[in-house]
């Protein structure tokens, strides 16, 4: 018999007939072998894979770094219009009526939009018109590009007045007005992913009141029959407290830094909220007044904090009004100024839990600095540099009491939270106490 490669073939030669048949099975790959490829290549892929995470990871962390120089660089572009920085709560105050003013809550985020390429959403929100306006969908490229978001009939006005929406935006909680919705590329951190309800547009930046808490959500002024006066009660605690770059109700310059800019902090991050009772985006009620005395209430007096999940609050912490709010959590809300939204304290070292003095979102609080990325936050300085601090950097001793009028700590003292606090403040002469700024964790 004659082979296809032309040999000829002795079929009564059975070494020769075993031969052949090894040889055609030597074309393919046994069970074994293919396992045995497809263990290997799952091994590079699983040793692979965090490499390519913390690849992704550092690229995000980048990306929310130059984000945040940008917000920066829009204050320092708002100082140099207006020779003064933008004030948190700000705005206007006129009637009682909900969307005839916006009650003084603004946050910075608002008047800073010129000044970060969002000129059109600025002329938007400046802009007298109907209630029923559909404000145009052609300017969502500028936001999401998902413009199911916005469904025609979602911020349908429930009032049937004719009268206009005014000029500046109704107050920031107001969900019928829809540029409180629109989500600002710029204020996003690219790993936080947290979007859409039960929040309105998110941001991961917030402006810093320094180391103290009382008056952070009313400045020196007063609501009297919804209009806002000077108060001197207020105006004392929110000069002996709110020690930081940015007093609510107040103007401040550049020149109100004495600490020196490369050591005194302007904007941080803060993480938003999930919904998942993570104890650095979902505020608990405090005590009262008896929490600017002990920032630690929450974790080592009332033990609120899940002992197995440290990062969580305990089941029973959520049984307050505020649990029952669907759209309150750290970060909701760009537009508001109110320091659960937008502000930060350098109390508690950074990705601590929140405290709010009282069961409402509106009230002041321990509301330290967050983040998404591991280990730490992203700081921008007055001096626009962008640092990233350690969540282990000293914050002295957090069973001090703050700073406020009365305070074991008086005004003008040293920050009882170590170099954390003292970065916070603008001019309370902790300049010897402070390294160099490459020094820095």
């Amino acid at each position: 018999m004659t082979s296809s490669t032309g040999r000829t073939l002795n079929l009564a030669a059975p070494n020769q007939l075993k031969h052949c048949y090894r040889t055609a099975r030597r074309c393919g790959f046994t069970t074994v072998e293919l396992f045995g490829v497809l263990l290997i290549i799952t091994v590079l892929v699983w040793m692979l894979l965090p490499a390519v995470q913390a690849a992704r990871e550092q690229a995000r962390r980048t990306s929310c770094a130059n984000n945040l120089m940008q917000v920066g660089l829009g204050v320092q572009a708002y100082h140099e219009a207006f020779t003064q920085f933008p004030v948190q709560l700000s705005g206007t105050d006129s009637g009682a009526a909900a969307g005839k003013d916006n009650d003084r809550r603004l946050s910075i985020f608002v008047g800073l939009l010129p000044f970060l390429d969002q000129q059109a959403a600025w002329d938007e929100i400046q802009k007298t018109r109907p209630f029923d306006d559909s404000f145009g969908y052609g300017m969502m490229s500028m936001y999401p590009d998902d413009e199911s978001m916005y469904p025609e009939d979602e911020f349908e006005s429930e009032s049937e007045s004719n009268e206009p929406w005014v000029a500046g935006g109704p107050e920031p909680f107001v969900g019928e007005y829809e540029p409180w919705h629109w989500e600002i590329a710029v204020y996003r951190c690219p790993s936080d992913p947290g979007t859409g309800e039960p929040g309105f547009g998110r941001t991961n930046y917030a402006a810093c009141f320094g180391d103290g808490m009382v008056a952070a959500d009313s400045g020196p002024l007063r609501k009297v029959d919804e209009t806002f006066v000077y108060d001197e009660t207020l105006a004392e605690q929110t000069q002996a407290a709110m020690r930081g770059v940015f007093v609510p109700r107040v103007v401040t310059r550049r020149s109100d830094i004495t600490d020196g800019l490369a050591n005194t902090i302007l904007l941080g991050e803060i993480a938003t909220d999930l919904g998942d009772k993570d104890i650095r985006t979902s505020p608990i009620s405090g005590p009262g007044p008896e929490l600017r005395d002990h920032p630690n209430w929450a974790r080592d007096m009332a033990m609120l904090v899940d002992p197995e999940r440290p990062q969580f609050w305990l089941v029973q912490a959520g049984t307050t009004e505020l649990s029952l709010v669907g759209d309150v959590g750290r970060g909701f809300r760009w537009a508001d100024g109110m320091p659960l939204y937008s502000g930060f304290n350098t109390i508690l070292p950074p990705n601590r839990e929140i405290t709010l003095e009282q069961d409402k979102d509106d009230s002041w609080g321990v509301l330290t600095a967050s983040s998404r990325h591991q280990g730490g936050v992203h700081v921008c300085f007055a001096d626009n540099s962008v640092r990233f601090i350690s969540d282990n950097i000293d914050a002295g001793n957090d069973s001090n009491p703050s700073v406020y009028a009365g305070s074991p700590n008086p005004a003008g003292s040293k920050s009882p939270y170590g170099l954390w606090g003292a970065l916070g403040t603008r001019s309370s002469s902790e300049l010897s106490l402070l390294p160099p700024a490459s020094a820095i964790p």
